[in-house]
């Protein structure tokens, strides 16, 4: 069991700038690919130019492309990405698009049966088929993995708290957190206890928070690492987290310990939101040299 499955949107971010393959299962999938790990994508495309480009670039990248869905019906997804003076990222996600429609089949139910680790977020389960065929899988998944990724409207807590209590690792970014830990307490606390209270409420024992330039906690093992963030000069925050993520995953099936996970993920996100785009190329040069320099 050595392939890791990503389940969910893969779509086109319209950049002010370009066009550019994107979607968190994809950009996840890219870096984790880049890193030399197998790596497959369940999702869905149209029957249109947009999907064949998006399958070409797949493909060009060595990504694997035969799990991902062709519809008849709607066609692949857009999202209008809109990039404020700091670099911050704000999405206006068409809907319906293709990878809303996601249908169970023989094929990912044997990926899924037999991957190492199911990478899932709670955008996909913003309409009922794909929510469906995401449930179904994360009956037979050995081990889930959860990017909370939440994006206005479409997501609700009591989904979130769903969707936490079958995982085994969950990651979010700060604002996430804050937000889900309301489910269970509604008193301002550090992020220490929001931490362990998700963990004890959830039995998720596996916990990621990513805090931009401020850098990102992993508890782990009944102990929390923290990493500061590298100064970088922001480009763009798309897919940063993508990376971040695709980075923790590689140093978890390396059995890497925590804090060097930690922090290479940082470097990586980090080098990653100083370029435009999440599908840029990252050398390996570039990260020992930022490594080094911490």
């Amino acid at each position: 069991m050595s392939k890791v499955v990503s389940f969910g949107e893969v779509l086109w971010d319209k950049l002010p700038s370009e066009k550019v393959a994107g979607g968190a299962p994809l950009n996840f999938g890219y870096r984790l690919n880049s890193f030399e790990k197998s790596i497959s994508i369940i999702s869905k495309v149209g029957d249109d130019a947009l999907g064949k480009k998006l399958i070409k670039f797949l493909n060009k990248n060595g990504l694997d492309t035969e799990h991902l869905q062709i519809s008849k019906i709607y066609k692949t997804g857009e999202v209008n990405v809109s990039i404020d003076k700091n670099g911050i990222a704000d999405y206006d996600i068409l809907n319906p698009v293709a990878w809303d429609d996601i249908s169970l089949n023989s094929k990912n139910i044997d990926l899924t049966k037999n991957c190492s680790i199911f990478v899932f977020g709670s955008l996909i389960c913003r309409n009922i088929t794909s929510r469906e065929t995401l449930k179904e899988l994360l009956k037979i998944a050995p081990f889930k993995l959860f990017d909370v990724n939440l994006r206005f409207p479409y997501y609700d807590l009591n989904l979130i708290k769903e969707l936490m209590m079958c995982s085994d690792f969950i990651k979010f970014n700060h604002e996430e957190i804050t937000e889900i830990s309301s489910i269970y307490t509604k008193k301002k606390t550090s992020l220490e206890n929001m931490i362990k209270t998700i963990s004890e409420k959830t039995k998720t024992y596996d916990i990621c928070v990513t805090m931009g330039e401020k850098g990102a906690c992993y508890y782990t093992n009944n102990t929390f690492y923290f990493q500061d963030g590298f100064k970088i000069n922001v480009s763009d925050t798309v897919g940063a987290g993508d990376s971040f993520l695709a980075t923790l995953v590689e140093g978890i099936l390396n059995k890497t310990k925590p804090q060097e996970i930690l922090k290479k993920a940082c470097a990586v996100a980090a080098l990653v939101a100083s370029k435009r785009g999440a599908t840029t190329k990252v050398s390996l040069t570039e990260i020992n040299n930022l490594l080094g320099n911490k």
